[in-house]
């Protein structure tokens, strides 16, 4: 059935006659007329009982307007938080499935940086945020989705990368205190590759030189793979993430632990 069978069936209730439920439907009389009859048809029996003013339904239209509001009350929709990077990398491997379990469900993206999607997931702006964890709001609950590694990019003709023996390894290992004094990449503040920079260049006691500060790690790897300097990437960029020149991809010691990734929403909202 149409998605506005409920709707029209319920102003026709309500309003009493087609002239006046057409207006309130803002519809042309002849296109809710036409709606109804194939109705009818389709179902095999009269739906509206014409003879009575206002208008009201039959025994079999009742039926059909409950089975409806039913139907409505099944549908739903989803305000997902995500960022730039996860909605171009994670999403598409999960929406397909999700819209082949759930075709009824409506899903609105908001895009922001991780800090900026737990607050949405706090003020009801999102119903879900897909967030790193820790998630520091106490009015959030979360489930865990996946863990992803955190890695060093670099073009492969800088002399960064060209200073790391090759190995068998799927990701030779890049000592932090290298980067003293490197063109770095970093990502603005609020998101957590940014405070992932300061963390360690704390720890190694080195400087690396920022030449760039980005929105997206998505424009960060670009940038690097350009040859402007190394910077974080995810094991998912480094996967699937296709860049202009070549690029070498370092695991980084000392080591960071995997981000876990977690879908996150208020603990006093109903999850459909």
């Amino acid at each position: 059935m149409a998605d506005h069978t409920y709707r029209y069936l319920s102003a026709l209730v309500s309003q009493g006659s087609f002239s006046q439920a057409a207006r309130y439907l803002d519809i042309s009389q002849p296109s809710l007329s036409q709606f109804i009859q194939r109705l009818e048809a389709e179902a095999g029996t009269e739906l509206i009982d014409r003879t009575s003013r206002p208008l009201r339904l039959t025994a079999a239209g009742d039926c059909f307007l409950q089975t409806e509001r039913r139907i409505e009350q099944i549908r739903g929709h989803v305000r997902l938080g995500v960022s730039q990077y996860r909605s171009s990398y994670f999403l598409p491997l999960v929406l397909p499935r999700f819209r082949s379990l759930f075709p009824a469900i409506d899903i609105t993206l908001v895009e922001a940086t991780n800090d900026a999607l737990e607050t949405c997931a706090a003020d009801g702006t999102t119903d879900v945020s897909i967030v790193l964890a820790p998630v520091l709001n106490n009015e959030l609950t979360y489930t865990a989705l996946y863990d992803e590694k955190i890695l060093i990019a670099t073009a492969a003709d800088s002399a960064l990368a060209k200073s790391v023996p090759e190995t068998k390894a799927e990701f030779d290992k890049l000592d932090f205190s290298r980067l003293d004094a490197e063109p770095f990449i970093t990502l603005r503040r609020g998101q957590k590759f940014h405070r992932l920079f300061w963390n360690l260049s704390s720890r190694c006691s080195v400087s690396p030189r920022i030449v760039l500060e980005s929105e997206s790690p998505i424009a960060a790897l670009m940038l690097a793979s350009a040859g402007l300097g190394a910077t974080f990437v995810t094991e998912t960029l480094a996967r699937r993430c296709p860049t202009a020149q070549p690029v070498r991809f370092f695991e980084i010691a000392p080591l960071v632990p995997p981000r876990q990734v977690v879908a996150a929403r208020r603990k006093d909202t109903y999850l459909s």
